[in-house]
């Protein structure tokens, strides 16, 4: 019997937990006054906007360093 471990994307991770919350992309955009593409960059590492990502976080129920565990700039995101 083989095991195939899999290893889950931030990105997807985001996905599952949206779904699981009952909410999107589109929503986070909308409470935040932003464009949808703006949250999708985020969440594809695109963009590394602080404000964006703690919303995306606080969406899900997790801490930001969850999710990114350094700023974008190699260093560790302070909780």
């Amino acid at each position: 019997m083989y095991i195939i471990a899999t290893m889950i994307t931030t990105r997807q991770q985001i996905k599952i937990e949206l779904i699981k919350k009952n909410t999107s992309g589109f929503e986070i955009a909308r409470k935040m006054g932003v464009t949808r593409a703006a949250i999708y960059l985020t969440i594809y590492g695109k963009r590394k906007s602080p404000r964006l990502r703690k919303a995306i976080a606080d969406a899900i129920g997790v801490e930001v360093s969850d999710l990114w565990p350094t700023n974008g700039h190699g260093h560790k995101t302070v909780k």
